[in-house]
């Protein structure tokens, strides 16, 4: 109260303010230093050199779905990207960093390619949702639907490695995903800055990292999707704790192959 009104505050009406470089600087950042790696088998990321990867899922172009609910509208549905001016998808950062590096990229959202790639990111996770649609009894990813594992599992059938890109508000059980994929990253939901993806998965030219992976779980990930004793209490089979997560070069923390029995 003692600011007073927002309308007479200093920067009131400046709406140049908005979107303003220095504060995308900061999400971006943000997005950086959130990001966590689960899983990234003989270490396939970070992206080097000149690949050409074919970048699918139906997150990869999607502002909409990065952002998740209370985004322009209540739950955060039925947005585009030209609804959110200056933001990135993480596509757009990775076809940048990529060629960048003269590699080459190929976006198909269902895995399509005319290019054999030397690898694929698929980028998938939950609708955007605010309170009620986003209710869940168990932790279950989509409600068990397989689209997305389906795709990986396509596409590692056809001999291309897969680094995913999971977007969530929350941990789920995702042991099947895990499984097929080659990495596996926790991106949760990065908003308008997806350009901060591609700065931690895709080296420099001389095939350095340039950022590291440095989020970590800020809960537990769970091994089940549900209390078998208890399904009115939380999870207790834990797959990683509070505080796990990698950086490059770090030993594997998840065993070779996961539990896809649901309970």
């Amino acid at each position: 109260f003692e600011k007073g009104l927002p309308s007479l505050r200093e920067v009131a009406g400046n709406t140049t303010l908005i979107g303003a470089k220095a504060h995308r600087d900061v999400a971006r950042e943000a997005v950086r230093k959130s990001l966590v790696l689960l899983k990234n088998s003989q270490n396939i990321l970070p992206l080097r050199g000149s690949q050409h990867v074919l970048i699918a899922g139906d997150g990869a172009d999607n502002i909409s779905k990065q952002n998740g609910g209370w985004t322009i509208t209540w739950q955060g549905t039925e947005n585009k990207n030209s609804d959110f001016p200056g933001a990135s998808s993480i596509y757009d950062g990775l076809h940048q960093a990529i060629t960048n590096n003269g590699g080459s990229t190929e976006l198909n959202a269902e895995g399509e390619w005319t290019k054999k790639p030397d690898l694929a990111v698929v980028v998938f996770g939950e609708e955007p949702y605010a309170e009620g649609q986003g209710d869940i009894p168990l932790l279950t990813y989509r409600d068990g639907q397989t689209k997305d594992l389906e795709l990986i599992q396509s596409l590692k059938k056809q001999g291309i490695p897969v680094v995913s890109i999971f977007l969530t508000g929350r941990p789920l059980w995702m042991n099947a995903e895990i499984n097929s994929s080659n990495a596996f990253v926790v991106a949760w939901l990065p908003g308008s800055e997806g350009s901060g993806i591609a700065d931690v998965l895709v080296a420099d030219a001389y095939n350095k990292i340039r950022y590291d992976f440095t989020g970590r779980l800020s809960y537990d990930w769970p091994n089940k999707e549900v209390n078998t004793l208890d399904d009115n209490l939380a999870v207790d089979d834990i797959l990683l704790d509070f505080g796990q997560g990698l950086s490059y070069g770090e030993a594997p923390i998840l065993a070779e192959l996961l539990n896809e029995n649901s309970s």
